[in-house]
C-alpha cells in the first residue's frame, strides 16, 4: 500500500503535464501554414463552427469511436442529408414558381400598360372628334341662323357641294 500515494502524485503529475500542454499548445487557427499545401484536409463543420466560438475540437478516429454509435451518427446525418436535399428541392421547386409568377405578372402588367395608353389615345382622340363635331354643329347653327336671316352670302358659303 505504500505504492499507491506515489502512482497518485505519478498520475496527478502527468495529468498535470499534458493538461498544461493542451492548454499551451498553439491553437489550430495560429499554426503555421505549409508553404506548398499538398491537399486541403475536408472541412469539418464542428471543428469551425467550434474554432470560431474560441474552443479547440480534435475529432476523434473512426477507429477510436463505438462502431454502434458511428452507426447510429452516420444514419441521422444521412436522414439529415435527405431532408435538406428534400428541402432544398423544394425551394428551387418554389423558386421555380415564383419566378414563372412573377413573369407572369410582368408580362401582365405590360400588357395593362398598353392597354391603358390605347385607352388614353382613344379618349383623347373621342375628345378631338367631340370638339370638332361641336365646332361644326356651331358652325352649321351660325349658317342657319345667317340664312334665316337672309344673309344670302353666308347662306351660300354654307353649302357644301355633296362632291
Amino acid at each position: 500500500m505504500t505504492h499507491a500515494p506515489h502512482r497518485t502524485v505519478l498520475l496527478a503529475v502527468a495529468l498535470s503535464t499534458a493538461l498544461s500542454a493542451f492548454l499551451t499548445a498553439p491553437s489550430l487557427a495560429q499554426t503555421p501554414k505549409p508553404a506548398k499545401p499538398a491537399q486541403a484536409a475536408p472541412s469539418d463543420p464542428v471543428a469551425d463552427l467550434l474554432r470560431s466560438q474560441g474552443e479547440r475540437y480534435h475529432r476523434a478516429p473512426d477507429s477510436a469511436q463505438d462502431p454502434d454509435e458511428l452507426r447510429r451518427t452516420q444514419a441521422l446525418n444521412d436522414e439529415i442529408t435527405a431532408q435538406n436535399d428534400l428541402a432544398e428541392n423544394e425551394d428551387r421547386a418554389n423558386a421555380a414558381i415564383h419566378a414563372k409568377a412573377q413573369a407572369q405578372y410582368q408580362v401582365e402588367l405590360e400588357a395593362a400598360e398598353i392597354e391603358r395608353q390605347r385607352h388614353e389615345a382613344d379618349v383623347k382622340t373621342a375628345a378631338q372628334a367631340q370638339a370638332d363635331y361641336e365646332r361644326q354643329m356651331a358652325d352649321w347653327r351660325a349658317t342657319v341662323a345667317a340664312c334665316e336671316r337672309g344673309d344670302r352670302a353666308r347662306c351660300d358659303a354654307g353649302r357644301q357641294n355633296p362632291n
